[in-house]
């Protein structure tokens, strides 16, 4: 496929066809660069699931589309008793294969894998070809078995740091999602999502708080009560004490399918901060100085999001980010182009 990016509007339809590999009975989201080696990982799954749940409840997807991907993650669990998706496929002699050493989990991807099953079985009922509430209890059950922190009631970055006595206590702010544990302990009645819930709230108007600008850095530590920013190189790279490639997620995260008022007033500081700003740029530090002078779809997606929902708050910077969102053509990178279709769809559903 020859991509231009002049020509590619920002559909549901249009991300599919650059997007969605289809792989014997199943899907899945390239992550890789367009027109190289393909790469599927348990992120853009979870992404591709949530994206075709909410294009379904426009009538834009269907419910094939959403088992083609539903079948391809089944496929790609760690093992027959831990319901995890092994983070990350790449295409090799025909097939879709998972290393030795990346049979492990992604703690994000599973979370929005878990909740895209609820909105299926929501959507679609579980009496059908598949089972969508049994499949995301198992995960639910599996997310609290292997990436549960009892020591600081947080989630591991995936299954494979409880056991690594450097990365037990860091945590990706943006796993932070009060509202998916809310409704994960609504569904299966097991407190340590109650205690995921307060913990991540808490944390949350900590760094808040701690930031004049509302800014939240990529990862943070959290032992014996404390929560530290992580330092530079700390897990992926330079910008692991930032706000960059995973805190930019953090607003969205907040303002999906909630209305809560505490997650609200978090967001409303953060909004307050880039409604200032004369052009968002992707990543700052936690003062609020822009580290780099472009622009990612990446960024401004999710603060659209939040934008969206608090219109009342910043009437006009919403509609103007919101806009940009609408008729930003699509770019070819996996990560901002799903990131802006996800915000897209949360904007139709919202109305």
């Amino acid at each position: 496929m020859t991509f231009d990016c002049r020509k590619t509007n920002p559909t549901y339809k249009s991300w599919h066809e650059l997007y969605v590999v289809k792989h014997h009975d199943g899907a899945y989201v390239n992550s890789g660069i367009l027109n190289q080696k393909k790469i599927a990982i348990s992120e853009a799954q979870g992404y591709g699931m949530l994206i075709t749940a909410l294009a379904a409840s426009k009538q834009e997807a269907n419910q094939k589309e959403f088992d083609a991907l539903m079948v391809y993650y089944n496929q790609h669990t760690i093992s027959d008793i831990n319901h995890l998706m092994a983070w990350k496929q790449v295409y090799t002699s025909g097939k879709m294969v998972t290393d030795t050493v990346n049979n492990t989990n992604a703690t994000d991807g599973d979370l929005d894998i878990a909740y895209a099953l609820l909105k299926a079985d929501k959507l679609w009922g579980s009496q059908g070809n598949y089972n969508y509430r049994g499949i995301a209890n198992d995960l639910m059950r599996d997310l609290l078995n292997y990436n549960y922190n009892a020591h600081n009631q947080s989630l591991y970055l995936g299954d494979w740091a409880k056991n690594d006595k450097r990365y037990q206590y860091l945590v990706r702010t943006s796993d932070l999602i009060p509202m998916y544990f809310k409704v994960f302990f609504e569904k299966s009645h097991d407190k340590r999502w109650l205690s995921l819930y307060s913990q991540s709230i808490n944390t949350l108007k900590i760094l808040s708080d701690r930031s004049t600008a509302g800014l939240f850095p990529d990862f943070v530590w959290i032992k014996n009560g404390q929560i530290i920013n992580a330092e530079p190189n700390t897990l992926e790279s330079a910008n692991d004490g930032v706000y960059g490639w995973n805190a930019n997620r953090i607003p969205f995260r907040l303002a999906y399918d909630t209305d809560d008022s505490e997650l609200r007033k978090i967001n409303n500081k953060l909004l307050q901060f880039f409604e200032q700003r004369h052009r968002l740029t992707a990543v700052y530090d936690l003062s609020g100085k822009s580290l780099n002078n472009y622009t990612s779809m990446a960024f401004t997606a999710p603060i659209a999001v939040a934008a969206n929902q608090q219109k009342n708050v910043v009437n006009t910077f919403a509609e103007k980010i919101v806009q940009q969102v609408k008729t930003t053509s699509l770019t070819g990178n996996y990560y901002a182009d799903t990131l802006q279709m996800l915000a897209m769809l949360i904007f139709d559903n919202a109305q």
